[in-house]
């Protein structure tokens, strides 16, 4: 039986609500999904159709798919089978509730993938920092030997990958938080765990840090001693021997360290050679030479929004960098540590963390700083002591490059390293990436 045969085995002529369609390609793939698979398919979600328009036009050949915008009703969940669930999507939303209340059905991806793949396919990459990066890197020294597919929290939906995947492939998923706890459902983990470092996030989600770490745990929890979990020898919490008490899987350890001094990467910083190490321990379980490894590496330019190197401009060779991806504090204060006396963008919305040892570090580390509005941006501002680095507040990025460009000198560095969520002011960071480098090209051109 073939995908598309079993797709509509299972879900064929079933109505399904996706709640929470999402920008992030998330909601669109699971989507299309259920579309082919012959599903009745309404897709709900607090957005309005101007800010969605995006994922809406991606779908629009689906007859099969009605839509609620701007709102959540409670009949479109009484009139369901099945609810998808966005991960994002908080445990204590009164619509999630209240589909649980009435005994339905709520899926998220994973739940579905694995009707389909064997976990003895996936080699799954989580942490707080460093996931898209090292599962990115993870791909790139395996493709050249291995057929092997990369998909999860990077932009592309997971379930975009089964039409073309067989019981052969091999699966590289970078996995949030919200999406591992599919695993505590099903009692599964992957083949290959990959825990990259753990530091507070999404503590306006998770209940506590504790609880934060326990998810990110499931990664491994239910392996065998056939499976490996390897874990980042320099994370204080993955060493806490509560943390690894109970693992079955083999573990193995990666420290940058194990890099040899003659590796020469093209992404900066020393949080990345962790990166390189996690992805090189990888490497080395399929039996795939150090030297090939590291020749594989050292070709990788990056992930976009990851500290990636956007443009150099003009005669006075000023280097851009956009890592909107950093949504917290500890992204960006290795993001300045990578690139030292740089002219730093940052600042948004807090949720729920501590913003003391960034505004320390821009303090020590930015040449100076132009802040986005929010209320992470009034804490770094109140925290800081070199307040005379502080060039002004913005809402605009134009206006703030503008006013950016105009100030800077020959060969500085211009980091857009946000530390903090964006939806004050974009759908996400994605969007808030994009939106920079638009931004950046009007401003540079005109």
């Amino acid at each position: 039986m073939n995908y598309l045969e079993k797709a509509k085995k299972l879900y064929g002529g079933k109505k399904i609500l996706i709640l929470g369609l999402g920008l992030n390609q998330g909601g669109v793939g699971a989507a299309k999904f259920f579309a082919s698979a012959g599903s009745q398919v309404k897709i709900t979600d607090l957005k309005n159709t101007q800010l969605l328009q995006n994922s809406l036009d991606e779908l629009q050949e689906f007859r099969n798919i009605t839509y609620t915008l701007g709102e959540h009703k409670k009949e479109d969940i009484d009139w369901a089978e099945i609810i998808f669930r966005n991960p994002a999507i908080k445990p204590n939303n009164i619509f999630l509730k209240y589909a649980l209340e009435k005994g339905k059905t709520v899926l998220m991806d994973l739940h579905i993938f694995f009707e389909f793949i064997s976990p003895k396919q996936l080699i799954a990459v989580t942490g707080t920092k460093g996931k898209s990066t090292t599962a990115s890197l993870i791909y790139e020294v395996l493709k050249d030997n291995l057929d092997v597919v990369l998909a999860g929290n990077i932009g592309k939906s997971m379930l975009s990958l089964l039409p073309s995947i067989d019981s052969k492939t091999l699966i590289i998923l970078e996995l949030s938080s919200f999406q591992l706890q599919a695993l505590d459902d099903l009692k599964i983990s992957p083949h290959i765990s990959v825990l990259t470092n753990i530091f507070p996030d999404h503590l306006n989600y998770h209940s506590s840090m504790e609880e934060y770490a326990k998810t990110k745990k499931l990664v491994s929890q239910f392996q065998t001693s056939d499976d490996y979990t390897i874990i980042n020898k320099d994370s204080s919490i993955l060493n806490l021997s509560e943390f690894q008490k109970d693992l079955l899987g083999k573990i193995l350890y990666f420290s940058s360290s194990d890099l040899p001094d003659n590796f020469h990467p093209q992404l900066p910083g020393d949080h990345n050679k962790e990166n390189f190490a996690a992805a090189l321990t990888v490497a080395r379980i399929f039996n795939i030479s150090t030297t090939d490894a590291l020749n594989s590496m050292e070709k990788f330019t990056g992930v976009d929004f990851r500290l990636q190197l956007i443009t150099v401009i003009g005669d006075n060779k000023i280097k851009i960098y956009n890592d909107s991806a950093a949504t917290t504090p500890q992204a960006t204060i290795a993001a300045l540590k990578a690139l030292p006396n740089s002219i730093l963008i940052a600042g948004g919305m807090n949720k729920d963390l501590s913003y003391l040892e960034m505004a320390e570090t821009i303090d020590g580390y930015a040449k100076r700083v132009y802040f986005l509005e929010g209320d992470a941006t009034e804490e770094l501002k109140l925290r800081m002591h070199e307040t005379d680095k502080i060039m002004g507040t913005y809402n605009d990025l134009e206006e703030l490059l503008a006013d950016i460009l105009e100030e800077a000198e020959k060969e500085e560095t211009i980091l857009f390293s946000p530390g903090a969520t964006s939806f004050n002011l974009f759908q996400n960071e994605f969007d808030r990436g994009k939106k920079f480098n638009q931004a950046l090209n009007k401003v540079t051109n005109d």
